[in-house]
């Protein structure tokens, strides 16, 4: 079974029922009404890429590029920053190659709505880079990332 079936499933079993493909076959969901997160297939067989904007990208300052770079090594359970090029947002993504399960695709989404709440009030605050730690560092998140934000 691919993500978005996987996927399919775990909206069935939170009370959202069954998901509508958008053209590029993925599905987008809002979490909160606050984090609206882009669940698209990739090319491989069962791989999905997680996607969520963050912030404007006009929004930031030299420094916090490399602080970005620096994140995506150590802070960010393995996902990555970009910046959408037509509509100058910067997002956070993470790739998935397959799920075995729909436990593990809840705890994915989880860990990664984690992961965006986070960089979403770090941006906000307007001072991250005077914050973010080095890889290695002692930054400590300001909640709990094991938070379940669904349950299935």
């Amino acid at each position: 079974m691919n993500a978005l079936e996987l996927l399919n499933d775990l909206a069935a079993k939170i009370g959202i029922g069954r998901l509508v493909p958008e053209a590029d076959g993925g599905v987008t969901l809002l979490f909160d009404d606050a984090h609206e997160v882009s669940f698209t297939p990739a090319e491989e067989d069962n791989a999905v890429v997680f996607q969520c904007e963050l912030a404007d990208a006009s929004r930031l300052r030299p420094e916090d590029f490399r602080t970005l770079l620096e994140a995506s090594l150590a802070e960010t359970g393995g996902a990555g920053f970009a910046i959408h090029r037509q509509f100058n947002k910067l997002l956070i993504w993470k790739h998935f190659s397959e799920f075995q399960s729909t436990a593990e695709l809840e705890k994915a989404i989880n860990d990664f709505l984690a992961q965006v709440i986070l960089w979403k009030e770090r941006l906000a605050s307007g001072s991250f880079s005077d914050t973010a730690s080095a890889p290695g560092g002692d930054f400590e998140h300001p909640f709990n990332l094991a938070t379940n934000f669904i349950q299935a």
